[in-house]
């Protein structure tokens, strides 16, 4: 059904300012035009939302104000926002309008991009990104149909602010689930907890690229709940476990982007970017590719031309009908013998046995060759694609006549490296008929390999190569032992041993040395936290810092904070409270009683008087040169401000 005619708004004019020329795209949220502004005279996109959206003021407001923000967002890689407006119950976006597709247009029709492309397409959404984070703004809706691409191929990031307004609405994903459709790219802070910050953003993009790379998703479920629950409990895998020769360089900046726990992503859109051109910048040029959004896929249509045996008589069986029966007279033997010359009835019957054995002999070829037809000619043997990369493996098994299949599970194999097709089922050389299943199987690479020396590293960059190599996180042993001058986390030794045969179907131990966990101070007395740091063999530093807030020899931080490990002998560094910041005292000695203890007040002290014999001017103070705001000081008031000498404990009021 033609949805431009059906729908009310196309020829409509919003606001009287922009007349609905088409509907281009519909999604959870919104429908988007292409609209004529009337008063500029020019093409816009129209963001309509939809109406449920627009009848919650709550979500109106937070939209506008949403909206504002991103207007004074202004990048060449950003869809422009021109105006905001509402009219008879529609909510609008009135914005840049970008002729072309999305992303996710362009990966259905490519399958994945080479490495080149997908970094500098991710390179672009960065830059998008990055200027965002710099203005204080989180897009929270990082994906591929978020991403437009113009006919000339550059590329611009939409839905800038859209998806937070939606996610105060609607309480995250406990609602109408407006953002389930998105969980493919939700950080797991987001799903978690509801937070999301710059690092959510790089979480996304990290996703997309990994996207872009294999052509699928990471983490795929059912439900989006499912799909979400991967997100918090499972790493992202590397891309080159999937497309074979892929870039080390190119892996790291997937899992970088993707750690589960934000703390270790790139803080921000900026920062990722600037690893993602420094890879950009030792990357080869893909193979291959006429162009930077070249496939490296074999698109329908190009498989190899695969020739026939030809066959050397007609009528064999199916597909053979045109093809031409030889039959070599002379070298069979049938000569004519003279006949025609008077052979008379013995050239007769020579003819006529010789037309027998003709006969005869065509029978014989016929029937071998239907023979050969009916029993193996008719079948396919499953080609040798062991070693192959996945597209090689189903463009020839294809060319076979044979339907490809890609095994869930991987096996291991000596011969395979990890990626390639380990084996087949049915096996290589079975013969299948035409349109028969072959499934693939991918290598994990060999069982067993040489275990390497991982002494002297730290337990997480060891923990990384055994997963590099194929170890299953849970088959990855710690054991802690308490170790003098060596690093907490560092390893220690190995079971099997540096140069050992490690199998991935055992586990792995790496004894490592404990570290001491520091205990948290702060807040506490500096003596009591001193021996309380000194009991667990670690040093202790003293730095002295005023303090309006922290009392005098008090611990007002720690450095490292709890929950760090130290060796022993490790130095922990205590920030001390010397109290309020000291204040000159004013010198009030000789003036007016009253107007002494107003100036001292106004400087920031307390003030207590002892007057003798109804005195009205101060003859003594208790601090002359400076105190910590707020102290008291003591006055002594005499009659005409005379020092009448003696203990001011002595002294006796009137």
């Amino acid at each position: 059904m033609d949805m431009t005619t059906s729908d009310p708004l196309v020829g409509a004019t919003l606001d009287r300012r922009y007349f609905v020329e088409s509907r281009i795209a519909g999604g959870g949220m919104a429908t988007v035009y292409v609209a004529h502004d009337l008063r500029l005279d020019r093409r816009q996109a129209l963001k309509v939302m939809h109406p449920s959206l627009a009848q919650d003021p709550a979500f109106v407001q937070r939209f506008i104000n949403e909206a504002h923000s991103v207007a004074k967002l202004s990048h060449p890689n950003v869809v422009q926002v021109f105006d905001q407006g509402e009219d008879t119950g529609h909510v609008f976006l009135a914005m840049e309008y970008v002729p072309g597709r999305t992303l996710r247009d362009l990966l259905k029709a490519k399958g994945r991009l080479a490495p080149r492309a997908a970094l500098n397409i991710t390179a672009s959404v960065l830059a998008a990104l990055g200027a965002a984070h710099q203005a204080g703004m989180v897009h929270r809706d990082v994906k591929p149909e978020n991403v437009l691409i113009t006919e000339d191929g550059r590329v611009k990031v939409a839905d800038f602010g859209l998806a937070r307004a939606v996610e105060q609405s609607n309480q995250g994903l406990t609602r109408t689930g407006t953002l389930m459709g998105t969980a493919a790219y939700l950080a797991p802070e987001q799903i978690e907890k509801g937070l999301a910050d710059a690092r959510s953003d790089v979480y996304a993009a990290g996703i997309m690229l990994y996207e872009l790379l294999t052509g699928s998703q990471p983490h795929t479920g059912e439900t989006p709940i499912a799909i979400a629950y991967q997100h918090v409990n499972e790493d992202v895998p590397r891309p080159s476990q999937f497309v074979p020769n892929m870039p080390p360089e190119v892996d790291s900046l997937v899992t970088k982007a993707t750690e589960r726990d934000p703390r270790f992503r790139p803080s921000n859109a900026g920062q990722y970017l600037a690893k993602v051109l420094e890879v950009l910048k030792r990357l080869p040029e893909d193979p291959h590719t006429s162009g930077p959004l070249a496939p490296v896929a074999p698109q329908k249509g190009s498989a190899p031309t695969v020739t026939a045996p030809q066959l050397i008589a007609g009528g064999a069986g199916p597909g053979t009908e045109n093809a031409t029966m030889v039959v070599d007279m002379e070298a069979a033997g049938f000569d004519d013998g003279g006949a025609g010359d008077g052979g008379g009835e013995e050239a007769s019957w020579l003819s006529r046995n010789r037309m027998l054995a003709f006969g005869g002999a065509v029978a014989a070829l016929v029937i071998l060759v239907a023979g050969w037809w009916f029993l193996i000619g008719r079948f396919e043997p499953v080609p040798d694609v062991v070693g192959a990369d996945t597209d090689t493996a189903r463009s020839e098994i294809q060319a076979a006549g044979l339907e490809f299949d890609l095994a869930q599970e991987e096996d291991y194999s000596d011969e395979a490296e990890p990626g390639t097709v380990a084996r087949t089922e049915p096996e290589i050389g079975d013969r299948l008929s035409e349109g028969d299943q072959v499934t693939v199987v991918l290598s994990k690479g060999p069982q067993t390999f040489d275990m390497p020396d991982l002494v002297g590293t730290d337990v997480s960059d060891a923990t990384k190569e055994l997963e590099d190599r194929g170890f299953a996180s849970d088959d990855i042993v710690q054991d802690e032992v308490d170790a003098d001058d060596t690093p907490p986390g560092e390893v220690l030794s190995t079971d099997p041993d540096a140069g050992g045969t490690a199998d991935r179907e055992e586990t792995v131990t790496l004894t490592i040395s404990r570290g001491i966990d520091v205990p948290a101070v702060a807040g506490r007395d500096v003596e009591e936290a001193t021996s309380a740091l000194e009991d667990l063999e670690l040093e202790v530093e003293i730095e002295e810092e005023e303090s309006e807030d922290v009392p005098e020899d008090t611990v007002i931080s720690q450095s490292p904070d709890t929950g760090t490990s130290l060796g022993p002998g490790g130095t922990v560094t205590l920030t001390v409270s010397t109290g309020p910041p000291e204040v000159d005292v004013p010198d009030v000695v000789g003036m007016d009683l009253e107007d002494a203890v107003e100036e001292l007040e106004d400087a920031g002290f307390e003030v207590e008087v002892d007057r003798i014999l109804r005195g009205d001017q101060v003859a003594r103070q208790s601090h002359e040169d400076s105190a910590p705001e707020g102290t008291t000081i003591e006055l002594i008031a005499t009659p005409g401000g005379i020092d009448l000498g003696g203990d001011d404990d002595d002294d006796d009021d009137d």
